[in-house]
């Protein structure tokens, strides 16, 4: 392929170094396969940042460390990229001292930015350690550094599978400082759980209780009652959509959680949602057809949940555990 002049992609990289990772003595066929690489090219930080990422997919820090020291000894100074694959590299395998240890090395090197911050939060909520990633957005903030969008959408879809509901409302409000916007993905969140228990509402009135609450936490806050105390929506359904675009942008999520809202109690309201729900533009899901089985199951419409069970077949969806329960 390279002797034909096409330049492999990172994608291609990640993939053959996994199989690589796969077989008999990995460690000495990563090394060949880089060793080439290097006989072939003028050695850049592109080519061993490609190899410290792919052995960090593979779930082989250790790896990639080996190709960042000899970065180093070849005399390539490091970038920006090769200190966040390596810190990605620690974290997708959870080895969060290696990685604080290494954050330390980088700090003496150059300053710590936004970018290496995110990566920060990020690996941290993925590897389940809220605690340091929320001390790491702390002193984000401490240092007058935004933290990006994603931040805030792992933070709080973590936060909240972890009940720390309090937390979750002052990141809410955090947010709304530094100008970030809720973004589907959060609100969206934030409605689930608000389905799920009264515990967040709970936190929102703690919150607003010690604080001025602004306009924007008002309506968010309206709409968290809402779904807590799964309120009525039968004939208001399309002003708790506007209250909901107020708030953020309703998304395909969004629409499956009205139409377990309306299935609830009004399982004939919810199938015409259903389908008001594709004259919008929206393309219908696997939750959408198990929410519309489950809640006709529920109401004793055996005959019908069946029909919509076949639709959901056909359409090459299976329903959830909970709604395969009532077959």
């Amino acid at each position: 392929m390279q002797e034909k002049g096409h330049a492999p992609t990172r994608a291609l990289f990640r993939a053959v170094i996994h199989c690589l990772c796969d077989m008999d003595n990995p460690e000495n066929q990563f090394l060949k396969l880089l060793q080439m690489q290097l006989s072939h090219h003028e050695p850049s930080c592109q080519i061993y940042n490609f190899f410290i990422d792919g052995a960090g997919h593979a779930m082989k820090p250790e790896l990639a460390r080996e190709v960042f020291e000899m970065m180093g000894r070849s005399g390539i100074v490091p970038n920006l990229s090769s200190d966040i694959l390596m810190l990605q590299s620690y974290l997708k395998s959870g080895r969060i001292s290696d990685a604080l240890n290494f954050l330390n090395d980088v700090g003496k090197r150059r300053a710590i930015g936004r970018k290496i911050y995110d990566t920060m939060v990020v690996g941290l909520c993925k590897a389940n350690k809220p605690d340091i990633a929320l001390y790491f957005l702390r002193e984000m903030r401490y240092n007058q550094v935004v933290p990006s969008l994603e931040c805030y959408e792992v933070l709080v879809q973590l936060l909240c599978w972890n009940k720390k509901y309090d937390t979750v409302v002052h990141l809410i409000g955090d947010m709304e400082k530094v100008g970030r916007h809720v973004s589907s993905f959060i609100g969206n969140v934030l409605l689930l759980h608000s389905m799920k228990t009264k515990e967040l509402y709970e936190a929102w009135v703690r919150s607003r209780d010690m604080h001025d609450e602004t306009s924007f936490g008002l309506m968010l806050g309206q709409l968290i009652h809402a779904f807590s105390c799964r309120t009525s929506v039968n004939q208001h359904i399309g002003d708790l959509e506007e209250e909901i675009e107020q708030c953020f942008p309703l998304d395909i999520y969004t629409y499956n959680m009205l139409l377990r809202l309306l299935s609830i109690s009004e399982v004939d309201l919810a199938r015409d949602y259903f389908y008001r729900i594709h004259q919008k533009g929206y393309e219908t899901n696997r939750w959408s057809y198990d929410i519309l089985v489950h809640g006709l199951f529920k109401h004793n419409r055996t005959a019908e949940a069946k029909i919509w069970l076949e639709e959901m077949f056909r359409k090459g969806f299976d329903p959830t555990k909970r709604t395969q329960l009532f077959l």
